[in-house]
């Protein structure tokens, strides 16, 4: 078992699929009690690092992951299982995807393509349509995940098939403040603002990422952060992982 802090950065850009297992429930977040606090915190990273760009800042906390290395042929894409977390992975590609397409709409093309290395696996890397993806949800999530990722543009959200899924209702609400906040100064300032954007989400949101080896009993390690006793807060992890580094 390993623990360490990550950035997406170093999460989503090495060639590898975060899969969620057919335990795991399907997605359930939602606008009022994840997506508006997790734009909000992004808004307040942004507005630090837009006032001093030149200082060094330090990463916005985002919680705990839990994933298991998959052991996997020589020549495919490595995987890994998602044992807790996959809510707050999944967001994250959901709005990372829409910022990418914003961006790309205001012709800021250079960090919209930094921001692609986050959620799309090389081409040559992949065997099957799917393996692009970054990360993969469970069967019930995969209609509706596979129709608004795998758009190339702004989606026109009223005419999918999913259009009134959680996981498309994310990525629209998530393209929507997008839009409003590189727009909010007026369209010559868009391109400034989308490089500040994408540094932020790249660079200066945290994860504490706990990585199991193949033969670890992940679910085991799944029931006792979720069920037994007293929840293992975010907080928690952070303090263990501090003490086990001294």
């Amino acid at each position: 078992m390993k623990t360490d802090t990550h950035t997406p950065e170093h999460i989503f850009r090495a060639q590898q699929r975060l899969l969620v297992p057919l335990f795991q429930r399907p997605y359930v977040w939602n606008k009022e009690l994840q997506w508006e606090p997790m734009w909000r915190d992004l808004t307040r990273v942004l507005k630090r690092y837009l006032a001093q760009p030149e200082v060094e800042h330090q990463p916005h906390f985002l919680g705990a992951v839990v994933v298991q290395q998959v052991q996997s042929p020589i020549g495919e894409i490595q995987q890994r299982t998602i044992i807790d977390g996959q809510q707050r992975l999944t967001t994250l590609q959901l709005m990372f995807d829409a910022i990418h397409a914003q961006l790309e709409s205001v012709g800021a093309k250079r960090p919209a393509g930094r921001i692609k290395k986050l959620i799309e696996n090389d081409e040559d890397s992949c065997n099957k349509p799917e393996d692009k993806f970054k990360v993969w949800p469970t069967n019930k999530d995969r209609d509706a995940f596979n129709e608004v990722m795998g758009k190339e543009f702004i989606a026109a959200y009223d005419q999918l098939v999913n259009k009134n899924h959680r996981l498309v209702l994310a990525h629209r609400y998530f393209s929507g403040q997008c839009k409003e906040w590189l727009l909010e100064q007026g369209e010559d300032q868009c391109i400034k603002r989308g490089e500040a954007l994408e540094k932020s989400v790249r660079e200066l949101i945290q994860i504490v990422v706990i990585d199991l080896a193949p033969q670890e009993n992940a679910q085991e390690i799944f029931e006792t952060l979720n069920a037994r006793g007293a929840v293992l807060t975010a907080a928690d992890l952070i303090k263990n992982f501090i003490f086990q580094s001294r």
